[in-house]
This record gives C-alpha cells, sequence and structure tokens, in this order.
C-alpha cells in the first residue's frame, strides 16, 4: 500500500531511474555525503535536514525538509519516494528559478554520496517496502496543432485553468489560496515559461508531472483520470503556450516610429507590431531590505515614438492584481516577504522605469539601484491602484530620490494574469536626457508585487539594457540614386551627341 508524503516546492519531475535495493544505512555508508552536505547544504536545508538552514526563510519556495520523506520531483507514482537516480539528477542540474543551484562540477561519486546521505534523514529509504519503480514513459508522439487544441479542451475540462488560469499564466481563481502541506503560500506554474520548470521543460517531462503530479502540493496526479491519448494532448497544448525550452531574453528594445501623435489612451493598439523584448527580473539583494526570490521573473517591454513623445511600455505575469493600498520606490514595509501578506500590508503594485539623468562620459552608466552622486538617474514611478498618476525622481542611489519634473503621464491595464503599464516622456524635456533617433539609451526596470509584500528595496530589478529609436523610413535609397544616374547618363548622351554633331560639320567644311 502507498503511503502518500507532501513536499514543498514547484514544478516537473525528472529522468527515471533505476530501482536499487535499499543500503545499509548510516553516515559512514554514504563517503563523503556529511562532508559535501555540510559544506554545500545545510545553510539552507538545515543541519538535521528539515528546512530549517540559517537562510531558510530568505527563499520562496521555502527549502525542502529532507525528513519528511516528500519529494516533488520524482520518477515515481504519486505519493511513492524517488529513486536513487531522482535525488542525483536535482543535484546535478538543481531548480530553474529557485535557491536551489546544480553542481556540475561534482563527480558523480560525490553526487551519490550526497544522495546517500540526503536519503538517512528519513527512515523510509532503508525500508524495501516503501522502494518504488519508475513510471514508464512511452515515446512521445509527433507534436502537432491539432494535438495542441484537443489538450487545450483536455485544460479546460479538468479545470486545470482553476488554478493556472485560463492562458496558462498561473492566474487562476484559486491561485492567491494555494497552500502547500505545510501551509505555506505556494503559486501555481506559470505555464507560458516552461524553461521554469523545476524538473525540466521537455514535453516528456509534462508527462511525467501530468501522471504522477507533485507531492504535498495542491497539484494532483492525472494517471488514473486521463487516457494515454489525453494525456500526450495536454502535453501538447502546455508545450504550445511557450515560445521555446530556454528563456529568449534580449540586450535591447527598438522603438518603431509612428505618423502623427502617440495616443496614450489607445491601448495595446498604440504598440501595433512593435516587437517585444523580454528582460529577466532578480530579486535585489544589495542593499536592505532584500528579496531575494521576487514574484516577477521577467518584464516584456516594447516602445514607439513620434515626433515629440515615446511612450514605453512594461508588461509582466501576475498571479493577483494588488490595486487597494499603496507603494514606495524608497520605503520598505517592515515583516518579511510573503507570498499572501500584500493584501493585509495595504500595498498595491508597482513600477519602474529609469534612464540617466545626465549625458555620462564615455559609456558610464548610473548605479542600477536608482543612480548615484556622479550620474543620477531619471525615474519613472507608479503605483498601481492609480496608473495615472505617475510620479518621477532624480535618483542619486538609495534614500537620496528628489521629485522631478518630467512631464511623464502613464496608463495601465491588467487581463489573463498580465499588467501593462503605458508610460509616455517628452523626448526633448527641459531637464532631463533627450531621446534621439538613431542613438541607444541605457534602460532599466523595477517591478514591486504588493501581493508578495513588496516595497522600497525589497523588489525585482533588471540591469541596464539598451533602448534604440529606429530612424524614420525616408524609402528606398535605390529610387533617387537610380534618378540621378538616368540624368547623369542623358547629359553624357546629348554630350556625346553634340560632339559628334560638331565632328561631321568639320568634316563637311
Amino acid at each position: 500500500m502507498k503511503r502518500i508524503r507532501s513536499h514543498l516546492c514547484a514544478a516537473a519531475v525528472l529522468a527515471a531511474g533505476a530501482l536499487s535495493a535499499p543500503p545499509a544505512f548510516g553516515e559512514e555508508n554514504c563517503g563523503k555525503g556529511r562532508e559535501l552536505y555540510m559544506a554545500k547544504c545545510s545553510q539552507c536545508h538545515g543541519d538535521a535536514g528539515d528546512g530549517k538552514g540559517v537562510g531558510a526563510d530568505l527563499f520562496r519556495p521555502l527549502p525542502r525538509d529532507f525528513t519528511s520523506g516528500a519529494y516533488k520531483i520524482r520518477s515515481t507514482e504519486s505519493g511513492e519516494l524517488p529513486t536513487d537516480a531522482d535525488l542525483r539528477s536535482v543535484i546535478r542540474k538543481g531548480m530553474p528559478y529557485t535557491g536551489m543551484p546544480g553542481w556540475p562540477k561534482f563527480t558523480d561519486a560525490e553526487i551519490a554520496a550526497l544522495a546517500c546521505f540526503v536519503k538517512t534523514f528519513n527512515p523510509d529509504f532503508s525500508d524495501s517496502a516503501y522502494m518504488a519503480k519508475p513510471i514508464a514513459i512511452p515515446k512521445p508522439p509527433a507534436f502537432s496543432p491539432e494535438s495542441a487544441e484537443k489538450g487545450k479542451e483536455v485544460y479546460r475540462i479538468n479545470k486545470c485553468m482553476d488554478c493556472h488560469g485560463s492562458l496558462g499564466r498561473g492566474d487562476g481563481e484559486s491561485g492567491p489560496t494555494l497552500k502547500d502541506d505545510w501551509d505555506q503560500a505556494i503559486r501555481p506554474a506559470d505555464l507560458t515559461r516552461r524553461w521554469t520548470f523545476r524538473g525540466g521543460a521537455k514535453r516528456e517531462d509534462i508527462y511525467r508531472t501530468i501522471v504522477t503530479g507533485l507531492n504535498g502540493t495542491p497539484m494532483p496526479s492525472f494517471a488514473n483520470s486521463l487516457s494515454e491519448e489525453e494525456r500526450w494532448h495536454l502535453v501538447d497544448y502546455v508545450h504550445s503556450l511557450s515560445p521555446g525550452d530556454k528563456p529568449p531574453y534580449a540586450t535591447m528594445v527598438s522603438a518603431d516610429s509612428v505618423a502623427g501623435v502617440i495616443d496614450l489612451d489607445s491601448g495595446a493598439a498604440l504598440f501595433g507590431n512593435a516587437k517585444a523584448a523580454l528582460f529577466p527580473v532578480v530579486g535585489q539583494v544589495v542593499e536592505g531590505e532584500r528579496g531575494f526570490f521576487p514574484a516577477v521573473n521577467a518584464v516584456e517591454v516594447r516602445a514607439v515614438f513620434d515626433a515629440e513623445n515615446i511612450a514605453i511600455q512594461v508588461s509582466w505575469h501576475d498571479m493577483h492584481p494588488q490595486t487597494s493600498g499603496s507603494n514606495s520606490p524608497v520605503e520598505a514595509a517592515p515583516g518579511a516577504v510573503s507570498d499572501s501578506g500584500g493584501s493585509a500590508a495595504g500595498l498595491t503594485d508597482a513600477v519602474a522605469v529609469q534612464i540617466p539623468y545626465k549625458q555620462a562620459e564615455g559609456a558610464a552608466k548610473p548605479y542600477f539601484l536608482f543612480g548615484d552622486k556622479r550620474n543620477p538617474a531619471e525615474i519613472w514611478f507608479t503605483e498601481l491602484g492609480k496608473p495615472e498618476e505617475p510620479r518621477a525622481f532624480v535618483g542619486k542611489g538609495r534614500g537620496n530620490l528628489a521629485p522631478a519634473e518630467s512631464g511623464i503621464r502613464s496608463r495601465a491595464a491588467y487581463a489573463d494574469g498580465k499588467w501593462s503599464v503605458t508610460f509616455l516622456r517628452p523626448r526633448r524635456p527641459e531637464k532631463g536626457i533627450p531621446i534621439e533617433s538613431g542613438g541607444f539609451v541605457p534602460v532599466a526596470f523595477s517591478v514591486w508585487d504588493g501581493f508578495s509584500g513588496e516595497s522600497g528595496s525589497r523588489r525585482g530589478v533588471t540591469s541596464w539594457y539598451s533602448l534604440y529609436l529606429k530612424p524614420p523610413s525616408t524609402g528606398s535609397p535605390y529610387v533617387p540614386a537610380a534618378g540621378k544616374a538616368a540624368a547623369i547618363l542623358a547629359v553624357q548622351a546629348a554630350l556625346i551627341f553634340w560632339v559628334r554633331r560638331a565632328v561631321r560639320k568639320g568634316d563637311r567644311t
């Protein structure tokens, strides 16, 4: 009989491993396992393997409690222990977009020793009654749009959108209320970015998650409720929601010129076919009130400009739009980061764009955390409880932000798990740098998730990237060139005709 266990992290599963007989347990049988664990793992997972290391509270999700025997990323059936191969694979690869790093430089012997020692924290690993075989994963059928379309219906019928949202962005109605078996808030996976799946982005990995479920989370196993054909249809639908296995991160956003005057109230239509640039977002960990794992992991940016203004749209996926309360780019809310603390703390979502405030010498840029005294930054900030009331600052570092007159305006909209905020700024303000076509301007972004208790320095940030304004098209250069060439040929032909005529007249005289 299976022994159902709970677990703590979020997302997929790993490669199947061979079943082996349980070892005789004891630290002496794990080689260097204890030594490696104490040096590399105990700070998060705790000396006793209970997930209560000195840095545990900084992590989202929290480090795994090995004493529970509950593992989410496994190739075994729901409720079962993982195989040795599962443990080794997680240690080797890590878990993307969490605090669990991979250890690719460890030797196979070191990985095996670590996996052996981790198993000593739960006695079930030494009991043959609890050893499980990995599930069989058949060879995937060829992907097809038709299969993905059928999978969309499987997704609907099985109410996957209740947690993951109608478009898979993790914004389902149940999302803000979900908790794991330790009563910790847990976010549903954003299915549109499969490179963040903890156990792998391949179709086989998604299949394994659907069949095994994720122990200790609200994600159940569909082993008995879906046919083999339905499983692969669902796999194909989930697979189709992402642009690829790897993140398509950019280094520059290109702004297109638009005819006429930018209408800030035209919404998404304003940006037409402007190409989006995806930039990674990480936690601000340099200054006080650090947020190691922000709720937002990427922003999508578009830009357009006319003769007088530039518009920049910043979009990101958000499980729950928090529009009540207030927020600040300077003052952080007290207390620890929480996946459900924003409502109680009265924090609204917020976003900021920053560019240099003045032209710097050479390639120098302001400090990416709101500038410095030598190179200040111009900051456009808006709280999404009042998105039409943006504020501008000149930043010379943390705690040194002064109000600025920049003439910025903003609008915001939330739909299907996605915030889209558009800022409009004059290209040639009285104060601040001009933004001219054909040039590059450094640009960076900050995002605060109010629902997660983010404010002040506790936020998601990007590095500096480039904003480039494409020069307006002047038509093909070949048309005027051809006209000039034709004119030159005409003059040459006329000259030759005149010379020949003159020569003939001379011969007759």
